[in-house]
């Protein structure tokens, strides 16, 4: 009973922001949806290894960020990641909690050529951006979700930062 209301509790409180980490990941709202409900599946198998004190959204962060570098990994042999031109996501039917869809999000707080920068990003440089720019994580919390060292989130981070530079700028160019 104790682990259902565990896993209750961080539904309500982190689902939302869990999805739209996992959609800013996958560009996708059906892959979102099933890596959301996989990553909460997760924290529900293993509530226990939970440290209380620690932050709860880092740590399903982290299981979000693995689980989808897994996914990755699986399809990597099969087909490449493919960022659509027109950068709309693909629609799929549902929501998970009755969660409104990023792209509102997006359209309301980043520009169109922001949004395609993003998309034009590896999934890896897009996952750096997204914790420290749009969640707004520590760099500490960013190596605890991503695995590695602080300066290596730094470094990651400063590059990432260049080419998303760098791609804003080309799709402001083309658009004007």
């Amino acid at each position: 009973m104790e682990q259902q209301a565990f896993l209750e509790r961080a539904i309500e409180q982190y689902g939302k922001a869990t999805y739209n980490f996992a959609y800013r990941l996958t560009r996708n709202e059906a892959d979102a949806r099933d890596l959301t409900q996989d990553a909460f599946i997760r924290v529900f198998r293993a509530w226990q290894s939970f440290k209380p004190g620690t932050s709860f959204l880092s740590w399903i962060y982290r299981i979000v960020t693995n689980l989808h570098r897994d996914e990755l990994r699986r399809r990597k042999g099969r087909y490449q990641e493919e960022i659509p031109e027109d950068n709309e996501p693909q629609s799929g039917s549902g929501r998970l909690l009755a969660i409104q869809p990023i792209e509102e999000y997006v359209e309301g707080y980043l520009s169109e050529p922001v949004s395609k920068a993003l998309a034009g990003l590896t999934s890896e440089q897009r996952e750096i951006v997204l914790l420290a720019d749009i969640e707004g994580c520590s760099y500490q919390e960013i190596g605890q979700i991503v695995g590695c060292s602080v300066g290596t989130v730094r470094s990651r981070l400063h590059r990432a930062r260049g080419q998303l530079r760098k791609l804003v700028a080309r799709y402001m160019k083309s658009s004007s």
